[in-house]
């Protein structure tokens, strides 16, 4: 009786570990995600000298950090298991950022303020991974993915103001709607709740090229030469296993 009772007691334990740690083979994904994005490395605004308002100008470099705090991003996940340890990966995602006007330079010997607009910056894309496991078996689940994708930007103006010159200049176009490429790798983990649920952390690095510029200001058409942009997104994950 009493071996009956342990050979009871050892399934239950068993049995909820055995359920938890399903493979990922056939299985569909659906997952939110939500997070935020580091601002790496690349200028939004590049230096350069001349004149405005037939005056001197000089305009110093600033970076996507400079201008982009982290902010909010949100991501939509579905994904299916095509191997025993692999999974192909879509995603679709939105980020918004608050822009910071800043001092970017001199005009006529003052400073000069250059600010952005729209004052909250939003993007969405589209990205497409494909996820290695290097391990499947456990309720723990690490993975690393090459990805690739594309981004649909706004368009974006520049403002120059230096109060102390009497000069200002507002809504010059500054880079112009479209998409671009983006591509990358994760890294992140998946922790089984139980048969169907599920919460992870998902990070990488992203490359995004640079948008189409529209060379506004004759004389000074490099300061919207952007460069590329590397960023790092960070996300908490819940989802779904069927």
């Amino acid at each position: 009786m009493r071996a009956r009772c342990w050979l009871v007691a050892a399934t239950l334990v068993v049995l909820p570990e055995a359920v938890s740690a399903q493979g990922i083979a056939g299985r569909f994904t659906i997952a939110a995600q939500i997070g935020t994005q580091s601002e790496v490395s690349g200028n939004m605004l590049q230096s350069a000298q001349g004149t405005l308002f037939d005056q001197p100008i000089s305009i110093d470099s600033k970076r996507y950090r400079d201008v982009y705090a982290p902010a909010l991003r949100l991501q939509g996940l579905f994904g299916y298991g095509v191997g025993e340890r692999t999974e192909v990966v879509a995603k679709a995602g939105w980020y918004k950022a608050d822009a910071t006007r800043l001092v970017a330079g001199t005009l006529a010997g003052e400073e000069l303020v250059v600010g952005f607009e729209p004052y909250s910056y939003e993007e969405v894309g589209i990205e497409v991974a494909f996820r290695y496991y290097l391990s499947t078996q456990g309720r723990l689940k690490s993975y690393i993915a090459p990805v690739g994708g594309v981004r649909f930007l706004h368009e974006i103006l520049v403002a120059f103001s230096a109060q102390a010159a009497g000069s200002s200049i507002q809504n010059v176009p500054f880079s112009q709607k479209g998409a671009v490429a983006v591509f990358g790798a994760d890294i992140g983990f998946t922790f089984d709740l139980g048969e169907h649920f599920l919460i992870g952390v998902d990070t990488g690095i992203r490359y995004q090229g640079p948008a189409k510029q529209y060379d506004y200001l004759l004389g000074l058409t490099q300061i919207d030469d952007s460069d590329g942009r590397w960023t790092a997104p960070v996300v908490a994950v819940v989802g779904l296993k069927f």
